[in-house]
């Protein structure tokens, strides 16, 4: 078992990594847990800094496995275009576990608009330089139905997944067709984008690969994705806001053609993470019981239009 990173070994290491003028009143505190990473933020007088230690063998998850490298490579390249923080530490922390660190400016203030979240997110899909090294993930309807599907199939004996293939969209409703494949982020919410000096800015790139920016559109609007982050679901003038900032317009048409995929396949999701993790963390299963009420509350709406 990896030797646990304490707080104070971690803070004498980043003193010998970060190039900070002013150690005197930087701050270093614990932000909340997952699986497969933990996280803390230190405030100096010049920069925060948001440090990511990652344990990618903790679980096989079906959806979002853990890729530290992608992340690094993704802050590397997209500091770049400024649309992420920099990169300030990629390395092995003192216990050995891969450690990630990115920086930036005192944030003036921490408010997002939907709008500049649109613009955001639809320049990271016009990219055409490709990110080294990124996952290729299922992109369009009938791909991301077939992964729902999967993760369905591993919980058999589960009543509500019986209950949820009743609201599976069918194959036939969008015909078949290429994906020209971009860089996603595949966890876009209002709580991965941070506020800096310099505008807003992507963070969370673990779970990024290329696949369809229709599915960065989804999870800007699922209110089970949301619910995962501890936010409110967007109310409808929200979004609507946000459709109508998106730079493509034509991807947009084919988020409204295409949505009830993306957020079935998020509701397999979290039903197979509510059902594989109530035995041995309860919190969580809970978490994902609530984030599947949202989605099949969504489902639902989608239905009736």
């Amino acid at each position: 078992m990896t030797e646990q990173l304490s707080d104070s070994v971690l803070l004498a290491f980043l003193k010998d990594q970060l190039s900070v003028q002013d150690w005197s009143t930087a701050r270093l505190r614990p932000l909340p847990v997952n699986y497969t990473s933990r996280f803390w933020r230190l405030d100096t007088p010049e920069r925060i800094f948001v440090v990511k230690e990652f344990f990618p063998d903790n679980e096989e998850n079906p959806l979002y496995p853990t890729l530290p490298d992608q992340e690094a490579e993704a802050l590397t390249f997209l500091a770049r275009y400024d649309l992420a923080p920099a990169l300030e530490i990629y390395s092995h922390s003192p216990v050995g576990t891969p450690l990630l660190v990115y920086g930036y400016g005192l944030p003036k203030n921490d408010e997002i608009d939907v709008g500049e979240a649109a613009d955001l997110i639809g320049r990271i899909a016009a990219l055409r330089e490709p990110v080294p090294g990124h996952q290729v993930v299922p992109a369009g309807f009938h791909e991301v139905l077939e992964g729902g599907d999967a993760m369905l199939a591993a919980i058999p004996e589960s009543p509500k997944a019986v209950n949820l293939k009743r609201l599976r969209p069918a194959d036939d409703l969008v015909k078949r067709r290429a994906v020209e494949r971009t860089l996603v982020h595949r966890s876009f919410c209002l709580g991965t984008i941070q506020s800096t000096p310099e505008g807003a800015r992507m963070i969370d790139w673990q779970f990024a690969g290329y696949g369809d920016p229709v599915e960065d559109i989804c999870g800007f609007v699922s209110p089970g994705l949301l619910k995962l982050y501890g936010l409110h679901p967007l109310v409808a003038y929200a979004e609507d806001m946000f459709l109508k900032h998106y730079p493509n317009q034509d991807t947009v048409e084919r988020f409204l053609e295409e949505r009830s995929a993306y957020h079935w396949r998020l509701a397999a999701y979290c039903l197979f993470r509510h059902e594989t993790l109530g035995q041995i963390n309860a919190p969580a299963a809970r978490a994902y019981g609530r984030a599947l009420e949202e989605e099949v509350d969504l489902l639902l709406r989608l239905r009736v239009k």
